[in-house]
């Protein structure tokens, strides 16, 4: 069963990077930005955050799980 885990852990690390680099080629700032009254949201900086937020951490629990074995 480790196995799996192991690939799942690669797998999410992947995700991460290729969600960033796929965000960064295909959307710019400010190119799509929602605006309600004075408050303006830019999705570009979410989606960089969350990908980079499921590359990181599963490259933490990678790195806990070696340390652990």
């Amino acid at each position: 069963m480790d196995g799996w885990r192991r690939f799942y852990e690669w797998q999410m690390v992947l995700v991460g990077a290729v969600g960033v680099a796929l965000t960064l080629v295909f959307v710019a700032p400010g190119e799509y930005v929602v605006a309600a009254g004075p408050l303006r949201f830019d999705p570009f900086y979410a989606l960089v955050a969350l990908f980079a937020g499921v590359s990181l951490w599963s490259g933490v629990e990678l790195r806990r799980t070696e340390t652990v074995d």
